[in-house]
């Protein structure tokens, strides 16, 4: 015998096909000026979000915390989606430089890898170096 269906299954936003349903949140989105979208006038405020959301996560059901390689292949993805001639950091060699002291400081000194283990810095230095020259 076939369960009958329940009445709603064949009506709203879940009945529609994927393309449809995109259709129709993007119209949500492009509702609001992007001037009154808060996360676009706070960046402050959207990497507050961010880590909030982030902090209701267990840190073992994190995925890149537990699979480093998932995130290494996450930001090369993201990285190679802008167009090199607009990548700053590829363009601008301090601004990078600057950017990944800045990142640095802001790990207690304890923690700090490469502070702890001069080998691996300079083995990363060197792979790092053969990698650009490449």
């Amino acid at each position: 015998m076939v369960e009958p269906k329940h009445p709603s299954a064949e009506r709203g936003f879940a009945s529609m096909d994927p393309d449809k349903q995109r259709s129709i949140a993007r119209k949500g989105g492009e509702s609001v000026p992007s001037f009154k979208r808060s996360f676009a006038q706070n960046p402050e405020l959207a990497a507050q979000a961010g880590r909030k959301g982030g902090a209701n996560v267990p840190a073992e059901k994190r995925s890149f915390s537990q699979d480093h390689s998932l995130a290494a292949q996450a930001g090369r993805k993201g990285g190679e989606s802008v167009p090199r001639e607009k990548r700053s950091f590829s363009q601008n060699h301090a601004l990078a430089a600057q950017a990944g002291r800045k990142g640095g400081e802001s790990v207690p000194a304890e923690k700090r890898s490469f502070s702890l283990d001069r080998g691996l810095a300079a083995q990363a230095g060197r792979k790092g170096g053969e990698n650009r020259s490449r």
